[in-house]
């Protein structure tokens, strides 16, 4: 895969990932890295709506589970990643 095209990946998911694991994925696999960047962002909106709602954080992983199909595991790593509350 080009580098600029690497390099632009990476910058378009504001250095969220490395590059260095952008480049071992490869070209096959980027669309994996841009599914996973939308799915972090809708997490990210579930989670803030949650909290202006006054949701609780069980509340908040409920819902992160069942509208972006995630295990309990991944929904927690979102929540942590995005503020919530939990340890």
């Amino acid at each position: 895969m080009d580098r600029a095209v690497i390099m632009a990946a990476a910058g378009a998911v504001d250095g969220k990932s490395e590059y260095g694991a952008l480049e071992r994925r490869g070209a096959a696999d980027m669309h994996s890295v841009f599914e996973e960047t939308r799915i972090e962002g809708r997490a990210e909106e579930i989670i803030e709506t949650g909290h202006e709602f006054g949701l609780s954080d069980d509340a908040i992983l409920g819902r992160l589970q069942r509208k972006l199909d995630v295990s309990l595991e991944m929904a927690q790593g979102y929540l942590r990643q995005f503020g919530g509350q939990m340890v």
